[in-house]
């Protein structure tokens, strides 16, 4: 039933892609669904890629490619997330993509995300861990540094990100200060970024039992 959901999400945030933009293009099942519908539209589109699973994505579907370099300003992206708040702020990161993601996100005018409901929470951190992107280098003491702030950090098993970085997750105490986590992890030599996607005001296009709302 979630991929349906995921697929109605995806084909209604196709519909927000004009002909001629420049978008980012997310990573994960969801932002995959968006961009098959938008494939079968047919556009002019270019797109920076936010995985290296996503530019095969593209690639797979005939969608063009662009980068932040080339494009450093973009109409919209089009991604998902992982849990999303009351108040639209975002956890994003099972994927391990969660950097590029994030910069692609701030480069974009606007901010499309897909989900299905069971992504929508009342705080986050409810369904998983905060995923945060380590510099290899000395990441056993940095994922000590950062187990002083969140306890209970610890490496996630499988590969390296695309960056060649240590993913890690860590529990958000159910009455985390989100803004105040931000800062505390971005102060610590070695961390890269993490999962909060902090007051970017994004357009969530959620797909669900009742068909697709569109929020906020």
């Amino acid at each position: 039933m979630s991929e349906d959901f995921r697929s109605a999400a995806g084909e209604h945030a196709a519909t927000l892609v004009t002909d001629g933009m420049v978008i980012g293009y997310g990573t994960g099942r969801a932002a995959t669904a968006a961009l098959e519908a938008l494939a079968r539209r047919a556009l002019r589109v270019r797109g920076v890629p936010t995985s290296a699973s996503t530019a095969e994505t593209c690639a797979r579907l005939g969608l063009a490619l662009t980068t932040l370099d080339e494009d450093p300003v973009l109409d919209l992206v089009i991604d998902g997330a992982d849990e999303v708040d009351t108040d639209l702020q975002i956890l994003k990161g099972g994927g391990g993509a969660h950097v590029r993601e994030k910069l692609v996100a701030l480069a974009a005018r606007r901010r499309i995300i897909v989900i299905e409901e069971s992504k929508l929470v009342l705080r986050l951190g409810t369904t998983r861990g905060l995923p945060i992107e380590l510099l290899s280098f000395g990441w056993r003491s940095t994922l000590s540094r950062i187990a002083q702030v969140l306890p209970g950090a610890v490496r996630r098993e499988g590969p390296l990100s695309d960056n060649g970085g240590v993913l890690v997750d860590a529990p958000l105490p159910p009455d985390a200060d989100l803004h105040a986590i931000d800062l505390l992890l971005k102060a610590i030599c070695g961390v890269v970024d993490h999962g909060l996607f902090l007051d970017l005001q994004p357009t969530l296009v959620v797909g669900g039992a009742g068909g697709v709302r569109v929020l906020p």
